[in-house]
């Protein structure tokens, strides 16, 4: 007499066939992170190296759609698109804040630029402030980056500079290497007007 199957046994098995062929298929997901500016592109300002000035660096605040790990896209004006098996290497907002300090570093040409917290108990000459107000990645066409950012002084905070800039970089295809790629200028672009308050700030008070 042959065996038979339970009604459990059999849907289970019925279960496990309509699975391990989806789990098969699924594509394996890739990872991205942004990049710095360059030493050759950097171009720092006049500061000496006995004396580099000291920046401190808040932690970056995005919008809640971004703060997750699949690149968000938009498509439309209203609709955005999460890329599951496209993610960020870490959490975006931490990716910002070390990009912004390696760049002002370049820029400024000083080792004393660290993003929130500090690795080093001192205090910094300026304290960096940086609000995401938009990030529209286009694939195929362009990214926006939109932020508010502030430079204070010293202990008592002294304000420098707040500006809400805009910047905007082509994509010439719609692969996310690219779209990644085009981030990181935008985030150069800022990172070069953040120095640049900076270093005016230190030419006024000598």
């Amino acid at each position: 007499m042959k065996n038979r199957l339970s009604l459990p046994q059999t849907l289970f098995l019925v279960a496990l066939t309509i699975w391990l062929p989806g789990c098969a298929s699924s594509p394996d997901a890739r990872f991205y992170t942004l990049s710095t500016i360059g030493h050759q592109e950097a171009q720092p300002s006049s500061n000496h190296r006995e004396n580099p000035v000291s920046v401190s660096i808040a932690p970056v605040e995005i919008p809640d759609y971004l703060d997750r790990p699949q690149i968000v896209t938009r498509d439309g004006q209203n609709e955005l698109k999460l890329a599951e098996f496209e993610r960020w290497g870490g959490a975006l907002r931490d990716n910002i804040a070390a990009v912004l300090a390696e760049n002002l570093a370049q820029l400024l040409d000083s080792d004393r630029v660290y993003a929130y917290p500090p690795k080093r108990a001192e205090k910094a000459d300026y304290q960096v402030s940086m609000r995401v107000l938009r990030l529209d990645c286009a694939p195929g066409d362009k990214v926006l980056l939109k932020a508010q950012w502030a430079v204070t002084s010293g202990q008592e905070k002294k304000e420098i500079a707040t500006h809400i800039s805009t910047f905007t970089e082509s994509m010439s295809d719609s692969r996310y290497d690219t779209l990644a790629a085009a981030v990181s200028k935008t985030l150069a672009q800022i990172s070069r007007e953040i120095a640049q308050e900076i270093t005016g700030a230190g030419k006024n008070s000598q």
